[in-house]
């Protein structure tokens, strides 16, 4: 690989907006490679930059950075399952917080004197207790 088809650390920073930390953590969990070094930079080459792209998007579909680890290396089927998984388990966030988001509504243009003592958010607030999922 020639020097032009690689980013300096430094580079890959400013390109991604990613701490120089937050690179050696993945470096250290196998999601990152530098492909060498100049001196005591690490270099990385020019697909670096989608990498870590993809890596932010499954850090904010709630993927652990084990779980994109496995991801960046698994084969399509164990990739699909995983994604299926998590599309499940962001569904049932999603509805959780639909319940808490219509109870705040409700608290904010209820008119009783005290919101918290209402019927109606008390039935969803109720809703959102570990034993009622």
């Amino acid at each position: 690989m020639t020097a032009s088809a690689t980013l300096d650390i430094a580079e890959v920073v400013a390109r991604t907006g990613v701490s120089v930390s937050v690179l050696h953590v993945w470096e250290r969990k196998g999601i990152l490679r530098p492909v060498g070094r100049v001196g005591l930079r690490r270099q990385y080459d020019a697909e670096v930059v989608a990498r870590i792209g993809t890596v932010l998007a499954f850090q904010r579909g709630g993927f652990t950075l084990a779980e994109i680890a496995v991801l960046l290396t698994a084969a399509r089927p164990q990739s699909t399952f995983l994604f299926a998984e998590q599309a499940a388990r962001l569904r049932e966030q999603r509805a959780r917080l639909d319940v808490a988001i219509e109870a705040l509504d409700h608290a904010v243009a209820c008119d009783a004197p005290d919101p918290l003592r209402c019927p109606h958010f008390t039935v969803k607030a109720m809703s959102l207790l570990p034993a009622t999922e």
